[in-house]
């Protein structure tokens, strides 16, 4: 059997189950259904879902997809679909496309923000879609909080170690110095490791400290200082985290302490070994926004859609998405804590190699949040095909992790790029048959 006729089989199929699908979906409690006791593997495996072509021309993605979330489940052999909006489709109120996920034992449904236009509209499916478990917020965490503070960068390929000097009119004492990595929304001017050198005359460095920044947003690295009178103090960054593009470095904030007493840099002077335009060194002078503004991704927002998702019928589960590269961003955790369950994902394809070391980081930074995986079937961050070492890797890690209680399912993106012919889609479909039902612990 070809790929076109599987689709085509597993589409009748899943549309000859709708209404017992429907109703054994109706039948499951919210307990039972993500809290609970689901009997296999397949009960806790996802396709994240795009409208059909979503990706087309898109990511380096060769031929046009012309597959629905419903159809490509069927394929997949997929029984739960996050239905994520892309661009403006699928269009308010969502009629169309809610018939054709009835027959599915689950289904998430995407919104923009905790206050965003779509809100009510999905929230509105609790009347047409019974097997509706949740609400996800995807691509949130980067619209959190104010717009990024101004950050230094060094140029392109700059020569490393690339230095940075704070010179001050009086001798300062810190104790700390606090160093944050950079927020460049590409991901990449980030350092990796540095040496922190003082003087306390003209020239006559020491060597004070050394450490290393996490390849993250806003990540922040603390070192000690001997308290000792300082005139200057300078930051060496030996190396960056980049692998591909800028093979720069950067910094969105440098701060003094002395015990808990932050050291006021405001007549203090700073230069850079290196500059790109527009990010001078000057900016990492700068206080950082107090607050949040208000709006659809403000905390007040996402209280409110907690007391709509408690107050309807059935109550609603919330989702959100967390990328490894944003655990430090700021407003995280307020923001967590409103929510039902977070999925990680793993943006660069090449990262996946990582990802042993990100989970523990992931569980402490989530809590008793309840966990879930994403999984790439394309490397979207390159816009290259992804591995089948590398789908490999993580499907066996989520599915061990799934077994131990670790995580609650795995969601495998996307609908979108099932009819493509790409090896490791077809590599995963067969991996969800060898696995899907494998029996989980009574007590998972």
């Amino acid at each position: 059997m070809n790929r076109r006729e599987a689709l085509s089989l597993g589409a009748m199929a899943l549309g000859a189950g709708t209404v017992a699908g429907a109703s054994r979906a109706a039948a499951l409690t919210r307990e039972q259904d993500m809290g609970g006791r689901p009997t296999t593997v397949r009960d806790r495996l996802w396709l994240w879902g795009h409208p059909a072509g979503s990706h087309n021309g898109q990511y380096g993605l060769p031929g046009e997809s012309s597959i629905a979330p419903a159809e490509a489940a069927a394929y997949m052999g997929l029984r739960n679909v996050l239905m994520v909006r892309y661009g403006s489709r699928p269009e308010l109120p969502f009629s169309a496309e809610a018939e054709a996920l009835k027959g599915l034992d689950r289904v998430v449904w995407s919104i923009e923000g905790g206050g965003g236009f779509d809100v009510e509209a999905a929230l509105a499916l609790r009347n047409r879609l019974p097997n509706l478990r949740g609400l996800i917020m995807d691509d949130y965490f980067g619209r959190v909080g104010p717009p990024a503070p101004p950050m230094w960068l060094a140029a392109n390929d700059p020569v490393f170690p690339v230095t940075l000097t704070l010179a001050f009119p009086e001798a300062v004492a810190p104790t700390q110095v606090e160093l944050a990595q950079s927020a460049w929304g590409t991901g990449d001017y980030r350092c990796a490791g540095f040496e922190i050198e003082g003087a306390s005359g003209q020239d006559d460095w020491q060597r004070l400290g050394h450490g290393a920044l996490p390849n993250e947003t806003g990540a922040k690295v603390s070192v000690e200082l001997p308290g000792e009178p300082l005139r200057s103090l300078r930051v060496r960054i030996l190396g960056t985290h980049d692998t591909k593009g800028a093979f720069s470095c950067g910094l969105s904030r440098v701060r003094l302490l002395r015990g808990e007493q932050e050291i006021s840099l405001a007549k203090a002077t700073v230069e850079a070994s290196s500059e790109y335009p527009g990010h001078p060194a000057t900016n990492l002078l700068q206080e950082a926004p107090a607050a949040a503004p208000e709006g659809p991704f403000s905390l007040s927002a996402l209280k409110g859609l907690r007391r709509k998702l408690a107050a309807g019928q059935p109550p609603l589960d919330l989702w959100v998405v967390l990328y490894t590269g944003e655990f430090g961003l700021p407003y995280l955790q307020e923001h967590l804590a409103l929510c039902d369950v977070v999925t990680l994902w793993t943006w660069q394809g090449a990262d996946l190699a990582l990802l042993g070391g990100s989970f523990p980081r992931f569980e402490k930074l989530v809590g008793a949040r309840r966990k879930v995986l994403g999984l790439y079937m394309w490397d979207y961050g390159a816009g290259r095909p992804l591995p089948v070492d590398a789908m490999g890797t993580q499907c066996e890690l989520g599915l061990t992790w799934l077994k131990a209680g670790r995580i609650e399912g795995m969601i495998f993106l996307a609908s979108c790029i099932c009819d493509l012919g790409l090896e490791t889609v077809e590599w995963t479909r067969e991996w969800i048959a060898a696995h899907a039902d494998e029996t989980l612990s009574a007590a998972r």
